[in-house]
């Protein structure tokens, strides 16, 4: 088949991106001709994987009020890429850089759409994007208000009117199912889990050693991590807490760190290629996934169960189709410091404990593999081609 994905960002900048660029390597590897269009948009230095690519909402800000409504530029290198590939299937994966106007370049195409996570149109999960609203202060608050109505009441119609017209929709979790239901009306909506290579887990060497892999920013919960290893510390003087991620966060961690007295046994070790990553893992004991806003499908919670490790998690989103508390791991509430230093306090005294929750993330990891979420995709794919 002939396969075009589409997507915000062309390199690994977090999760979607690096779902995109599996696939794309794995149905190549299968035989297929796979097409990456990507804007220009950037987060970072990471090489890009993208075939094709336009340009993104840019310009001063009324030019960017008026090219989220409509990106001509953006709608017009679509078109025209796409007439040259001819795809059987086109993919939309994160859109927003793209404008609703992808939607109206694609049309004519057999058309996917994956939701990785909140977007432009997700009306239950549009105060998720902007917290702002209900915890800043003066002008914070106020352009907080101010973009939400703008997503709401402009922007938000002019995604829902074309998204009625796909062929499909996919969530990796049953939580973002429910979430975006009424966003897609009648088009047929499939829970599809996300899938990473698999390789046998590495034997647990590191009981205490706590890692936290993802962007360094305040929605990913880093910094309620990092606060609860600080009030353990003192108990379990051979934990330490590994710090795996690039992000607006870093330097203010490190502050943290050093003032909570913690510094020479919390590492923070910037973002990794896959390969080092692995060995992170390896010499970790149990895995944290501490978001304080709904995760789709964390890709980190995936890793966690590919390298048999126990995981903590926050009681919100679809991490809990990933983490069994009390079996593969404990659920905590979002942004609860005292809740998450008391699940980190009872694992990094409990060496068994966190070695059985590891073994149970080893025996849930199968049903995650690529190769289970390539055969779910192509099955998709050859449903709507014909």
């Amino acid at each position: 088949m002939r396969i075009c994905h589409l997507i915000n960002i062309g390199h690994e900048a977090g999760g979607a991106e690096k779902s995109v660029r599996m696939i794309t390597d794995g149905l190549r590897d299968r035989g297929h001709t796979v097409h990456v269009i990507a804007t220009d948009h950037r987060l970072g230095e990471a090489p890009s994987f993208a075939d094709v690519t336009v340009p993104a909402v840019a310009g001063n800000p009324v030019q960017q009020a008026v090219r989220f409504f409509w990106n001509r530029r953006a709608y017009t290198g679509v078109r025209a890429a796409l007439e040259g590939i001819r795809p059987d299937v086109v993919h939309l994966h994160t859109i927003g850089m793209f404008s609703p106007s992808v939607l109206d370049a694609t049309r004519g195409y057999r058309r996917l759409l994956t939701i990785h996570g909140p977007e432009d149109f997700t009306l239950a999960l549009l105060p998720h994007m902007y917290p702002e609203r209900e915890t800043g202060r003066g002008l914070a608050r106020l352009a907080a208000t101010a973009r939400y109505a703008r997503l709401r009441y402009v922007q938000r119609p002019a995604y829902r009117i074309r998204l009625r017209r796909l062929d499909g929709v996919l969530v990796p979790s049953a939580f973002y199912a429910g979430a975006v239901r009424g966003d897609v009306g009648r088009v047929p909506l499939h829970v599809v889990p996300n899938g990473i290579p698999m390789a046998p887990p590495a034997p647990l060497a590191n009981p205490q050693r706590f890692a936290f892999v993802g962007r360094l920013e305040e929605t990913k919960g880093v910094r309620v991590a990092l606060t609860a290893f600080a009030r353990i510390a003192a108990d379990h003087p051979k934990a330490e807490l590994v710090v795996v991620g690039g992000g607006p966060l870093q330097a203010e961690l490190a502050e943290q760190a050093a003032a909570t007295g913690v510094a020479d046994r919390v590492q923070l070790i910037g973002k990794l290629p896959a390969e080092d990553l692995k060995a992170v893992y390896a010499d970790t004991g149990v895995v944290l996934v501490p978001s304080v806003f709904p995760e789709n499908f964390p890709t980190v919670a995936i890793e966690g169960l590919a390298a048999g490790r126990a995981i903590i998690g926050t009681a919100a989103g679809g991490t809990p189709e990933l983490v069994r508390d009390g079996v593969n791991g404990l659920l905590v509430p979002p942004g609860d410091v005292d809740a998450l230093a008391a699940a980190m306090d009872a694992l990094a005294g409990d060496e068994a404990r966190v070695r059985r929750m590891g073994e149970a993330s080893a025996a849930m990891a199968p049903a995650y593999s690529l190769e289970a979420f390539l055969d779910r995709l192509e099955s998709h794919y050859r449903a709507i081609a014909r």
